[in-house]
């Protein structure tokens, strides 16, 4: 199941703002200090993607105008790394009063999710010939593309403050990290780029979203104190992290704003985490196929006009026909002709007529052909608006990742379904 625009904006938001306030954390923990907090978070990622077999952690954002909260997001995501298996909730409160939650559960044979706008379960089978690929219920940052060269310019930001440590051993083999950033300690590059960053974070998430509404600052935008505190224990993971972060800047009409940006993260039941798969029984359940694109509902015949234009004038001169025979798990069956009037020939030679039948593994399949001349060619079906199909032939695949439709002079992709009155 896709998350919606509306779900990603959040979730662009919540990273952002962890981002943000990580960078300024880092800032405050320099020296030796530093460096084991810095060795800290990717151990704990590491671990998280694959290492701990099983954990729960929890986020906490809260972003607050002049002490007014304007925007609220928590989540709760338990892992189990053997079974592939997550299940995790989300709730979000804005300042008009409104509240959305969403809740997710996966694993290798499901996909189930739920969100607050209705009283339904929407849930995908996974079939067992799907080949689909083994996924992780945590992606480990540090390992993304651009990942080095971003941690490489962190260390250049903060390169600075190197006096600003302090770290305490725990009576457990542990580590406790805290540390307070004032805005007269802030360098100039650091507080242009947190400052950008959040603006921009902020006004992205406000354009996108109805209910986020906050005073847009413009002018005089500098960070005003930073704190953070973090826990880490004796297998060098980080168990709690608090950050908090403060913008001071002015809107349009010249009024100040302090913009409180507060962010906690804990991680928990190591080891005792159990995700089980929710009991449906009841429930309002609506199934999704896995393949998303052509299911039962489109097996029937689907025609369009072969139109060109001749002497000024579009006239019709044959018509396709696409017939979806059957779609029984996953597999599609069809015909596929073009009929020509007579006298037009020369107008719209070579006319198609195949049957073919493929395996649906994902959105992108392609089935094959044989054309006129007895050679073989790809071809693909994507739903359209209700009741209509595209039909893509002539494929030419550029590489693993790309490909093209050389389709004939006069082609139209779209066909539309043939209802009996």
């Amino acid at each position: 199941m896709k998350l919606s625009k509306k779900k990603m904006t959040v979730l662009s938001f919540t990273i952002g703002a962890c981002v943000f306030v990580s960078t300024a954390f880092a800032d405050v923990l320099l020296g030796s200090g530093y460096d084991s907090f810095k060795s800290s978070i990717k151990t704990t990622a590491a671990q998280m993607e694959n290492g701990l077999e099983n954990y729960t952690f929890e986020t906490l954002i809260t972003l607050k105008d002049n002490n007014q909260k304007v925007f609220q997001t928590s989540t709760y995501s338990m892992v189990d790394n053997i079974k592939q298996a997550k299940e995790h909730s989300t709730t979000s409160q804005y300042s008009n009063g409104k509240t959305t939650t969403s809740y997710g559960y996966n694993d290798q044979k499901f996909d189930i999710w739920k969100n607050g706008m209705d009283d339904k379960y929407y849930v995908t089978e996974i079939p067992e010939d799907s080949n689909r690929e083994r996924g992780k219920s945590f992606t480990n940052p540090f390992n993304e593309q651009g990942a080095p060269e971003m941690e490489k310019v962190v260390d250049a930001l903060v390169g600075n403050l190197k006096e600003n440590v302090q770290a305490e051993e725990r009576s457990d083999g542990g580590k406790i990290y805290s540390g307070t950033l004032s805005a007269t300690q802030v360098p100039a590059l650091v507080n242009a780029v947190s400052s950008f960053g959040i603006k921009q974070a902020i006004r992205d998430q406000a354009r996108a979203e109805g209910d986020f509404k906050m005073t847009e600052i413009e002018s005089d935008i500098y960070v005003k104190k930073v704190t953070g505190t973090a826990i880490e224990n004796k297998a060098g993971i980080l168990e709690n992290v608090t950050g908090d972060i403060i913008l001071s800047g002015k809107d349009k009409k010249g009024v100040e704003h302090d913009l409180a940006l507060n962010i906690v993260f804990k991680l928990s039941d190591i080891g005792s985490t159990k995700v089980t798969k929710p009991n449906l029984g009841g429930a309002n359940v609506e199934k999704v196929s896995y393949y998303g694109g052509i299911t039962s509902k489109y097996v029937g015949t689907y025609k369009n006009n072969i139109i060109i234009e001749k002497d000024g004038e579009f006239v019709k001169i044959g018509e396709r026909r696409l017939e979806i025979v059957s779609v029984e798990n996953g597999k599609i069956a069809g015909k596929f002709v073009e009929t020509v009037k007579p006298g037009f020939e020369a107008d719209y030679p070579d006319p198609y007529d195949f049957e073919f039948e493929y395996k649906q593994k994902d959105y992108n399949s392609r089935f094959t052909y044989i054309n006129s001349d007895g050679d073989q060619e790809q071809g693909q079906l994507h739903p359209s608006n209700p009741g209509k199909i595209y039909v893509d032939l002539q494929i030419e695949v550029i590489d693993e990742n790309s490909y093209r439709s050389n389709s004939r002079a006069n082609w139209d992709q779209e066909f539309n379904r043939v209802f009996e009155d």
